[in-house]
């Protein structure tokens, strides 16, 4: 079964191709892959090593988030696994789908790139300059790399593992009809809930409301990408949407990394 990169959104409307449901399916399941190893394994590890470089005097103190520095607990590993994990999830799932068409071809080019955007447009949710705890762990350098890492790990993974994620996804559909069905039905859910974080994201983005808008005048350029067939739509229509979504990713990559790099020189300052 092909997989969406086979399916190259700058020439095809891949969504209403054959089996786009199931090409769908095997970005999703790479995301949830992605938000688990990344999200919610990565998270607890890095926060685990800015413990043990923490000063022993901080040792015990509760941070900002309620966590104990020093502690394990299964409850807060519960709790990074499903917000972490699923959070990064979708949203990765559906910021990657909004910014496919712009990405470069290579997939091992594009997995840093994607890994990058995502460093840029939500690293500053972690990179925090007004989180005290970047200052009460003492190691901030540290933290801001660690932390910082598991944002290209999640962008780049997430690509890395469409392809197996696809021949997965083939092989639990396959043989009996009813398992097709439930797949299907699973995709299908998967599918509404990454628009509704897709629109998320340009509703809640952080800074002026423009930011916002921006947002969603990419996610509305690659559904128009996705959905538009280039043999039956009018000359200028996939242009347009190709040329104004490049300027929406453009100003959405240069404007989150220029408050990243504010965040982290404060951070570090």
């Amino acid at each position: 079964m092909a997989v969406l990169p086979h399916a190259d959104p700058r020439t095809t409307a891949w969504a209403t191709q054959r089996g786009a449901l199931r090409r769908f399916a095997a970005v999703s399941v790479a995301g949830g892959l992605a938000g688990l190893i990344a999200g919610g394994l990565g998270s607890r590890l890095a926060m685990r090593i800015a413990a043990l470089a923490a000063p022993d005097v901080v040792q015990g103190i509760q941070t900002e988030a309620g966590a104990t520095i020093g502690e394990i607990t299964l409850g807060g590993t519960i709790f990074l696994l499903v917000f972490a994990g699923v959070g990064s999830a979708l949203a990765g799932t559906a910021f990657y789908l909004a910014s496919r068409p712009w990405l470069p071809r290579r997939r091992s080019v594009r997995a840093l790139a994607f890994g990058g955007l995502e460093l840029a447009v939500f690293g500053t949710i972690v990179l925090d300059a007004g989180n005290r705890d970047f200052t009460i762990l003492g190691r901030p350098l540290l933290n801001v790399a660690v932390f910082g890492s598991l944002f290209v790990l999640h962008g780049a993974l997430l690509v890395l593992l469409i392809e197996p994620s696809g021949r997965m996804v083939a092989r639990a559909a396959g043989g009996r009809r009813w398992r097709g069905a439930i797949v299907d039905a699973a995709s299908a859910v998967a599918a509404a809930l990454t628009v509704l974080t897709a629109i998320q994201l340009g509703v809640q983005a952080d800074g002026a409301r423009w930011h916002g808008l921006v947002m969603l005048t990419l996610v509305a350029c690659a559904l128009g990408l996705a959905f538009v067939h280039p043999d039956r739509a009018r000359p200028l229509t996939r242009p347009a949407f190709k040329a104004v979504g490049a300027v929406a990713i453009t100003v959405i990559a240069v404007t989150g990394a220029a408050q990243l790099l504010d965040a982290v020189r404060t951070i570090l300052a």
